[in-house]
């Protein structure tokens, strides 16, 4: 469904720049875990549960919503994907081996997050979306940079804009493509 509505709106070339394509299946028809979340739970010094049990397995490739109201532990449950909360020792495995036991800037590498409040470095839009992939010593050509400003819904005209200057809407989609730019293989 979504796939043809970008087909109408967009020239086809470009609609599939936008798509995602992704194998869902090893080759004896099973689907590939991704995560694999077991009894993951966090609670407060005051004894308050923000996550009790938690346990699901995320399919690689699948697009997962995560709702419930204010305080529930959505961020808390994203935030133990990536260690930015630590979570219990082999509560969370990461194609098959506990994240607890991987190098976190390499984990950080595979499984990128995106903020719900943008911050966006000093300098160019340009600039942001390099950053990451400068820390592994690559540098994204012109061309690149332009790719992900499209894929993030940005036009051209934003490569050399400063991140002072955008509206948190605009700063949302540049931290998209800087995001992006990491070529993670899991984006929370």
């Amino acid at each position: 469904m979504a796939s043809a509505l970008a087909a109408e709106l967009l020239p086809e070339h470009e609609a599939r720049e936008h798509l995602l394509e992704v194998e869902e299946e090893k080759e004896n028809g099973a689907t590939e875990v991704k995560f694999q979340i077991r009894d993951l739970t966090k609670e407060l010094e005051n004894g308050d549960q923000i996550l009790k049990g938690v346990s699901v397995d995320i399919p690689k490739g699948m697009i997962v919503g995560i709702i419930g109201p204010s305080g529930s532990g959505k961020s808390t449950l994203l935030r133990a994907l990536n260690r930015l909360w630590e979570p219990p020792s082999g509560s969370v495995l990461l194609d098959g081996r506990d994240i607890c036991n991987l190098d976190v800037l390499t984990l950080r590498r595979k499984v990128g997050m995106l903020f719900q409040l943008p911050v966006l470095f000093e300098g160019t839009v340009a600039d942001n979306i390099r950053y990451g992939p400068q820390l592994s010593g690559k540098k994204l050509s012109e061309h690149e940079v332009h790719r992900l400003l499209a894929l993030s819904d940005l036009d051209s005209s934003f490569y050399s804009k400063m991140g002072s200057e955008l509206s948190v809407g605009q700063a949302q989609r540049v931290a998209l493509a800087r995001t992006l730019a990491n070529k993670p293989e899991v984006n929370l």
